[in-house]
């Protein structure tokens, strides 16, 4: 039998440098791989660092050279929204009080269906209402200090201890008079955000829920009146376990809503401070204003407009006309009186008109507003008339709002913003579409 060759058991050079070679190839591939997949790790990590954590630290808004911060947007973003879902359950929860095929709970159906309807409009606008709101926040903030008004933690804790007993049922203490002008009631621009026992966070009390237990007790009354009121029992107090227990209710329900607890305490803080600077800036509102005494004859047609219009440059009587043809109900009682009104009292193309008319008796061309089509008539006009106590009380009222407008277009004033839907938490974002709603 022959030899095998030397050369079929024994690897050559050739072979030995191919196969090195092919290893190193490998390496280097691994090596890539390797690098390739630490970049990957570095990129998702700097990314998530940069949308979670880094962007907290962007200013959003700058109002009087002072920075607002991503991280106090997304908190406010986050406040507002979880009320207005508070809010829109609450609606909800009314709303299976009543039967919807009992015709008489219609026009009661039809108001919870258009709270609910405002309510999804401003759950659509929180991103950006809520940087306005944080701007409204620093404006208050400033003036505040200005004025020397401060809110103290021991405020903070005990706003929070009385939204927290006001939502078991418990009185809110009565505000102490002080001298000078009535306390007007406490402006707050968001409701108070206060724990329940469920997932839904509720809120204080507001006009809707005073309305809607009106409503309830309306459709629900019996022919039978009830004239001796029956005592209601006396609240035991809230002891301290109890309170406790109701606090970590609120941190939980805050938890949820992804913001802090000392993020709330800053939105309580910043609403005293709202409610402070309301009832000082009350006290300087004016007792008197420009006002204007007006007529009108309203109408369905522009052609019947026109027609009263040419009969009152003819000389025919205003007030008769008024009587004869206006389909404002009231007009056959006050002959289209509308009494003494300060601006912006009546709709946008309504007040530019008769704000135009100079002249008593002077009467408008036909006016056109989603109520019909008018012909005004001004009576007269007073630049310095007395307002009456219910006008004096709604300037009491709105006198941080209507401050709000003035100072944020005034001179002295510098607002700049920096707003990127990067900055709106996923959530809310989440919320803007139609399925989440």
């Amino acid at each position: 039998m022959a030899k095998k060759k030397r050369s079929d058991s024994i690897e050559t050079r050739k072979q030995s440098r191919m196969r090195e070679r092919e290893q190193e190839q490998q390496r280097l591939i691994f090596i890539a791989l390797g690098i390739v997949a630490a970049l990957i790790v570095i990129i998702l990590a700097f990314g998530y660092w940069r949308t979670t954590i880094a962007i907290l630290d962007d200013t959003i808004a700058i109002v009087n050279n002072v920075p607002l911060k991503v991280r106090d947007y997304q908190a406010r973003a986050r406040y507002d929204s979880q009320v207005i879902l508070s809010r829109m359950a609450q609606i909800q929860e009314q709303v299976q009080q009543f039967d919807e095929n009992d015709p008489s709970m219609q026009q009661i159906l039809q108001f919870y269906q258009q709270q609910f309807a405002q309510e999804q409009t401003q759950l659509l606008q929180v991103p950006g209402q809520a940087l306005e709101n944080l701007i409204d926040d620093e404006l208050v903030r400033q003036e505040a200090a200005k004025r020397g008004i401060k809110i103290t933690p021991e405020e903070i804790d005990r706003e929070i201890e009385l939204g927290i007993k006001e939502n078991l049922g418990y009185p809110r203490p009565t505000r102490t008079p002080t001298e000078g002008p009535s306390p007007t009631p406490t402006h707050t621009h968001t409701p108070t955000l206060m724990p329940t026992s469920t997932a839904t966070p509720s809120v204080s009390p507001t006009a809707t829920a005073t309305l809607s237990a009106t409503l309830t007790a309306t459709a629900q009354a019996t022919a039978t009146m009830v004239n001796t009121p029956t005592p209601l029992p006396t609240q035991t107090p809230l002891g301290p376990e109890a309170y406790a227990t109701e606090v970590g209710k609120l941190k939980e329900n805050i938890g949820k809503g992804r913001y802090s607890f000392d993020d709330y305490r800053k939105i309580v803080e910043i609403n005293l401070l709202r409610a402070r600077l309301n009832d000082a800036l009350a006290n300087d509102v004016d007792t008197t204003a420009e006002q204007i005494h007006l007529r009108h004859i309203l109408v369905k047609t522009f052609e019947e407009a026109q027609k009263i219009e040419e009969r009152l440059k003819a000389g025919e009587d205003f007030e008769k006309l008024a009587q004869e043809l206006s389909t404002d109900p009231s007009a056959k009682t006050n002959k289209g009186d509308l009494g003494w009104a300060t601006r912006g009292n009546y709709v946008a193309e309504f007040e530019d008109a008769a704000w135009a008319l100079t002249n008593p008796l002077q009467i408008s061309a036909p006016v056109t507003t989603t109520f019909g089509i008018h012909i005004i008539q001004l009576v007269e006009k007073d630049a310095n008339r007395a307002l009456d106590a219910e006008q004096v009380a709604g300037k009491k009222l709105r006198a941080l709002d209507d401050w709000l407008k003035q100072i944020r277009v005034a001179a002295t004033t510098t607002i700049q913003r920096f707003f990127s839907t990067d900055y709106v938490p996923s959530e809310i974002k989440r919320l803007q579409t139609p399925s989440a709603q």
